[in-house]
């Protein structure tokens, strides 16, 4: 702060330079970051993968697994138990469940859980989850590893997970009466997907989610039993919920010890072309790299074909498809991880501190897409794939402690190659330091103006002095006064016209900034955060409403909420600056208000980005360009067509638009022979559903994207509009 607040720098060679090529700078960064980004896919500026934890041992043990035909066994049965007495009910068949893991001699218990929907007015779910241990026989229970697998109807629209719960079964049967094992294994299946996995980590690690509403989030300022003010009498309408923080864990009735690492489950058959290795967790959170590669390496000395998005085991490329396909799967790692949704249920254990993956089984027709040279590959059975399975977990038996030595946070461009976060990061900071550059150059010129106006003022006062002097000099002379009176008065005159030049020196940033209002910029700004946090919680409002009076359901009352609340901003918030001053708005208050925004923006995103690189990137690549374009808009330097360009850029990066945008966009990629109008309407849909979607997970599992939406880049994009709509008076 010193070198910008020191009065000499103005005159400094590299402000100087600043001035005249940070336009082109800053472009030039966003262009450095992009290609650094793509050049991170090239075999070069990437790794290879290694383990770190020596301890791991991975594939040095002779495989035992024999229990394929238990396998089949239990997957038959378990198809005739769902299609026989379960299909019309849709029920998770429990007592089926409960009766095979106590024949295996396991400690099996079961674990209830209710969701109160927070957006249903009322709609409750109840869930039964049902888990076996098998106590460790050479420790205290005092560490264990988690199989898990989740249930899925016949009826469901996804793939069935039938053949892992029968292979988890298998596997069971086949560990029971082995020596080795030196932590516990949980053997789980959840009802409901993540839902039920949230309930059992929350159950498990004693979480207690005390049910509370809108008068007990006040805290100290509401307590229900002052008989002074009742506020539900004024907000009566408006159900806030008694049991608004919806997921209620239960109890659980047995326990093991601390769970080291975890191994998800998702094969509909008993035969299969390849594994998809899953590891996107909640918020972009990943598991540590040393589990990772152990998946992939075991599944190749099992004889299993693997894969991580574009990347597959069994293709051979050159160099140029190489780095192609690599830049490929890093995109669809962004895409997945960017959106912080767990793809499997994986990904709620890290928030525990828990390394976890998914291990989904595909064929040759899978929905996911049918990958080149799918059908040339032998089938895997179960044979292999409890292989797999007891390869991976006798090495996680082996661990001396958590995992800690290798990489928590990195990008995958192969399934043997990855990108760590000193070579990833700099494609973001270079997109954040673009927006401090031009925030840097706002303030240069702020402070040219000051010093060009100080100036003018100081030859005003000059200008004065001069004459009032010549004034005073005249009339001494005219009344012939004496030469001693004479020279007292000129050395009288001397002393007072130093002493104004120091309060003019003192007070020349009062005299400059004539209107300047540091409340009035200060009040504007908290305003607009204050509206973003007000529309965060805002949808159980939209959806109370939307349900007691148009019998709207819950999506679409929030989306056109949000689409009201929009548009009510869009034509108040340029007004919002004037509310706490009666003058017109100063060129400096703007400028600040652009400095500002512009360093809140770039520190958000490198904040996000250290936890969920891929949301920060993407938040970063969208809103760099907008910010770059924004500008005070004055009465003299204003070309219509390049500011109607601006604005119609900034409406269409308003994030609710942009979204609405997006799904359109995507279900055209996806159904392209269909007309517009029912494209729109799709992408209207699925924009509605990724809007609830975003809601309820931050809900219920903390999810960040709707937080980060509402509370970042909405109040951001308010001010870039307010610059946008307002012109300021230069005389």
């Amino acid at each position: 702060m010193g070198l910008l607040s020191d009065p000499e720098y103005g005159s400094a060679k590299w402000v100087k330079i600043l001035r005249k090529i940070q336009g082109p700078l800053c472009f030039l960064f966003y262009i450095g970051a992009i290609g650094w980004f793509l050049m991170l896919g090239n075999r070069d500026f990437n790794n290879e993968t290694y383990f770190s934890e020596n301890a791991l041992l991975p594939g040095l043990v002779a495989k035992e697994f024999n229990a394929e035909s238990s396998a089949n066994r239990f997957y038959s049965e378990l198809l005739q138990e769902m299609e026989g007495k379960y299909e019309e009910t849709g029920e998770m068949p429990v007592s089926w469940l409960v009766g095979k893991m106590s024949q295996l001699h396991l400690e099996v218990y079961t674990h209830n859980f209710t969701l109160n929907y927070p957006m249903g007015q009322g709609q409750v779910y109840k869930g039964t989850n049902v888990y076996g241990i098998l106590r460790a026989a050479r420790t205290p229970s005092l560490e264990a590893l988690v199989v898990s697998a989740p249930f899925r109807y016949i009826s469901t629209h996804q793939k069935g997970t039938a053949a892992g719960i029968a292979l988890m079964l298998a596997f069971a049967q086949f560990a029971r009466p082995q020596k080795y094992w030196a932590k516990d294994i949980i053997f789980l299946i959840t009802e409901y997907e993540q839902l039920g996995m949230q309930a059992w980590l929350e159950a498990y690690y004693g979480l207690d989610n005390e049910p509370g509403n809108f008068y007990t989030s006040l805290g100290s300022f509401w307590r229900p039993d002052l008989p002074m003010l009742d506020l539900a009498k004024f907000t009566s309408p408006i159900d806030w919920g008694e049991d608004a923080q919806s997921l209620n864990p239960g109890k659980l009735q047995g326990r093991s010890g601390s769970i080291q690492a975890a191994i998800n489950l998702e094969f509909d058959s008993p035969k299969i072309k390849y594994i998809e290795v899953k590891i996107e967790g909640l918020n972009g959170q990943l598991p540590n790299l040393d589990l990772v590669n152990l998946v992939h390496k075991l599944c190749v000395k099992s004889g299993i074909h693997h894969s991580y998005k574009n990347s597959y085991s069994w293709i051979r490329r050159n160099k140029m498809d190489e780095w192609l396909n690599g830049i490929w799967t890093m995109l669809g790692m962004v895409n997945t991880q960017f959106p912080g949704v767990p793809n499997g249920n994986h990904g709620l254990f890290h928030r525990f501190g828990i390394e976890a993956v998914t291990l989904e089984g595909r064929d040759a027709n899978d929905p996911a897409g049918i990958p080149p040279k799918v059908n040339s590959l032998p089938t895997a059975s179960f044979y292999k794939l409890g292989t797999a399975l007891e390869s991976i977990l006798r090495s996680l038996n082996n661990l001396l402690e958590r995992f800690h030595q290798s990489y928590f946070f990195y990008l995958l461009a192969s399934t043997n190659r990855f990108i760590s976060i000193g070579q990833y990061m700099p494609s973001l900071c270079l997109l954040c330091a673009a927006m401090l550059i031009r925030a840097l150059s706002l303030w240069v010129n702020i402070q040219d103006d000051e010093k060009d106006t100080q100036n003018d003022t100081l030859k005003d006062k000059a200008k004065k002095d001069n004459s009032a002097e010549e004034t005073e000099k005249h009339k001494i002379s005219k009344d012939k006064v004496s030469e001693e009176v004479k020279d007292e008065l000129e050395s009288d005159g001397k002393l007072e016209k130093d002493d104004e030049k120091e309060d003019l020196i003192s007070k020349d940033i009062d005299d400059v900034g004539d209107g300047f209002s540091v409340v009035n910029m200060g009040a504007n700004y908290l305003l607009v955060h204050l509206l973003g946090y007000i529309v965060m919680n805002s949808p159980v409002i939209f959806s109370q409403i939307g349900a007691k009076y148009f019998e709207y359901p819950s999506e679409f009352s929030v989306y056109c909420g949000f689409i009201a609340v929009s548009v009510v901003i869009v034509i108040i918030s340029p007004f919002l600056p004037r509310l706490f001053r009666s003058g017109p708005l100063t060129r400096e208050e703007m400028t600040i208000m652009n400095i500002l925004v512009l360093i809140e923006l770039s520190t958000a995103c490198l904040a996000i980005g250290m936890h969920n690189f891929s949301l920060g990137l993407v938040v970063a690549t969208v809103y760099t360009p907008l910010s770059l374009v924004v500008g005070v808009i004055d009465n003299k330097r204003t070309r219509s067509i390049i500011l109607q360009m601006k604005r119609i850029m900034c409406l269409l990066l308003h994030p609710l638009c942009f979204l609405s945008l997006a799904m359109i966009s995507y279900s055209h990629v996806l159904f392209p022979e269909e007309g517009l109008g029912t494209m729109i309407s799709r992408g209207k849909d699925a924009a509605m559903q990724a809007v609830m979607f975003s809601i309820v997970d931050s809900m219920i599992y903390g999810n960040w994207l709707y937080n980060v939406g509402t509370c970042i880049l909405f109040p951001t994009w308010i001010i870039f509009w307010q610059i946008l709509c307002n012109k300021v008076e230069i005389d």
